[in-house]
């Protein structure tokens, strides 16, 4: 078993890294009395993107539902969007945003849910120098705040967690 381990270990190693570089994309296609379509897989691990798209159709009408997913890496973080219609047209979709900085990040987005409300999320964290500090909020259509959270740590000389306090508020 050792030696099956070290060999492909080993074979992976021997590969061309243009060969590890390049795109991959899988696509899986659905056949059956009731539906048919395809999902459509996309990764790239030199440049951090995903792509990931599908539609299907229900055959006894023709409907049509779609998928679709987007994500990036960036300079300093990544990127995410997407969307979704169902059968009946109703759609959602979100977009994110995440930006690393010096000792911590933000990240912002929104979303669209299928009834048509909207949400605006902000998060933000930081690193202290016995711990880190993380805050997340989630606001409606109306600027109002639906829910919150904040985490406080702080470790001990050793790694260990001497305080953990945190607070979360939902409406």
């Amino acid at each position: 078993m050792r030696n099956l381990v070290l060999s492909l270990i080993a074979a992976g190693l021997c590969l061309p890294a243009a060969a590890l570089a390049e795109p991959k994309t899988r696509t899986v296609t659905v056949d059956t009395p009731n539906y048919e379509g395809t999902r459509t897989v996309t990764r790239d691990r030199e440049t951090g993107t995903v792509s990931r798209d599908g539609e299907i159709t229900r055959l006894s009408d023709g409907a049509t539902r779609t998928h679709s997913y987007d994500r990036q890496r960036t300079e300093s973080g990544v990127t995410a969007s997407g969307a979704t219609t169902r059968f009946n047209g109703q759609t959602r979709s979100f977009d994110y945003s995440r930006t690393r900085g010096d000792g911590g990040y933000t990240a912002d987005g929104n979303v669209t849910r299928f009834n048509g409300q909207t949400y605006d999320y902000h998060a933000a964290g930081r690193r202290t120098p016995n711990g880190y500090v993380r805050r997340q909020g989630l606001r409606n259509g109306d600027g109002d705040l639906v829910a919150g959270r904040r985490v406080a740590v702080r470790q001990g000389p050793n790694g260990g967690v001497v305080r953990r306090s945190s607070g979360f508020r939902r409406r």
